[in-house]
């Protein structure tokens, strides 16, 4: 893009964070009980929904596929899919709340429910869900956990879509750093990940790199904010934001470290995905939607696996599509978009083609999911995703945070300065 760089870092902010990717008990393949059991129908009429999504990608085949098959599954409901363009979704869904014309069901990412769920038109879901058979005991703990409000459930959980680790099999086998499982052989935290990755850079052929990260787009965010939740640190406290922390500067410091190394490349935007793809980098950390672009490289030789330790507990970003139910008149139309939000959730592993973790631990562990080349090796991720705050200005925020970061990483500003900057501007726009 012909644009300046901090026009482009506010812009891929806006449209990752848009992006974009557990059962106690039952069968391990879900059945299509929850859509048939009661009839459905309002007035002896088969129930259509309008239903909004925002998966303008591959991720949008995937879900048109599953409309597609639980309209085919039975006769009670009936959805119409309609997919959104993600730069404009969530201002479009928001003015649809506000106007009263909102969808009948529609995905929601768990960062985005603080700016929805003020409209007061968005459904809390526990009545409903005990009239559609849902039980909030068979979603995984975290996940169903973050979409609770003020003790009520106010979406369905879909997925996580979080940042884990790719690595290239035979450049690190090459370099003898892989155990006889195909795991990593390195040494525990920080130091030990540093030491990998220097071992690499001594041993790979010049034009490849050890590690991929776009340093001047949302991921750095990303992994800064991993990190920081690693060492126990927080991003807001008490509702106010909690920047320049020393756990900020010391993850900051990590980052930074690579970049000076020149134990990765600086200044490669949205092209990480494609410098690991053609085996130009060993190592990567990216989201879970990357797995179907890298597995249609056939020559690549690749493992994923849960975003690292790399300080004192397992932590990495990540969010959630879930599905919301905007207030209508129509009750038999809120019971069916729950059906039809559980039935979504309990074919999981249809998403999971997207590369997304299923949001109940029964498609997780089921035989279709682990069958599934590459998924089953970080669905513990969502164990360990660390949801960012319920905040509405949670965007802007964050986009503050991100110009700052990047400018530490340009040598711009000190760490010191890019988190002092960074801590100003986020006190000033929660104030606003």
């Amino acid at each position: 893009m012909k644009r300046t760089m901090y026009q482009l870092v506010s812009v891929l902010m806006i449209l990752s964070l848009v992006l974009a990717g557990c059962s106690k008990g039952g069968d391990a393949k879900p059945n299509d009980e929850s859509a048939s059991k009661s009839d459905g129908k309002s007035g002896g009429k088969t129930i259509e929904l309008n239903y909004w999504v925002p998966f303008s990608g591959s991720d949008g085949e995937f879900m048109e596929d599953m409309v597609n098959t639980f309209n085919q599954s039975q006769s009670d409901i009936k959805v119409k899919f309609m997919n959104n363009n993600w730069d404009n979704y969530y201002p479009k869904l928001l003015s649809s709340l506000q106007a009263k014309s909102a969808p009948d069901v529609a995905v929601a990412h768990v960062s985005h429910l603080a700016e929805l769920t003020p409209t007061g038109m968005v459904e809390p879901l526990d009545d409903l869900a005990k009239e559609a058979g849902l039980d909030w005991s068979t979603f995984g703990k975290n996940q169903e956990e973050a979409i609770v409000r003020d003790g009520k459930h106010y979406a369905v959980p879909l997925d996580t879509h979080a940042v884990v680790m790719y690595y290239n099999k035979k450049f690190l086998g090459d370099a003898g750093l892989l155990n006889e499982d195909g795991t990593i052989k390195m040494e525990p935290g920080a130091e030990g990940f540093t030491k990998m990755l220097e071992t690499l850079k001594a041993k790979l052929p010049g034009d490849v790199s050890p590690m991929i990260i776009g340093s001047n787009n949302v991921f750095t965010y990303w992994i800064w904010y991993a990190l920081v939740q690693q060492q126990g640190g927080t991003y807001f406290k008490d509702g106010k934001p909690t920047i320049d922390t020393p756990e900020g500067k010391k993850a900051m410091e990590l980052l930074k470290s690579w970049l000076d190394k020149g134990l990765m490349l600086p200044d490669i935007g949205d092209n990480s995905y494609d410098i690991f793809k053609t085996s130009k980098a060993a190592v990567t950390f990216t989201g879970v939607w990357a797995t179907g672009n890298f597995e249609k490289e056939k020559s690549l030789d690749f493992a994923a696996v849960p975003f690292p330790q790399l300080y004192d507990q397992p932590a990495a970003w990540g969010d959630s599509h879930t599905l919301i139910v905007p207030k209508q008149d129509d009750h038999d139309k809120e019971v069916a978009a729950v059906k039809f939000a559980n039935w979504l959730a309990d074919h999981g592993a249809m998403w999971a083609k997207a590369g997304h973790v299923p949001s109940k631990p029964s498609v997780v562990d089921s035989e279709e999911y682990k069958a599934m080349p590459y998924r089953a090796g970080y669905a513990d991720v969502m164990k360990i995703v660390k949801y960012m705050p319920d905040t509405p200005k949670l965007s802007a925020v964050n986009d503050a945070v991100l110009e700052s970061l990047v400018q530490i990483n340009y040598g711009q500003k000190s760490i010191e300065e890019g988190l002092k900057e960074a801590q100003d501007k986020a006190d000033k726009l929660m104030t606003r």
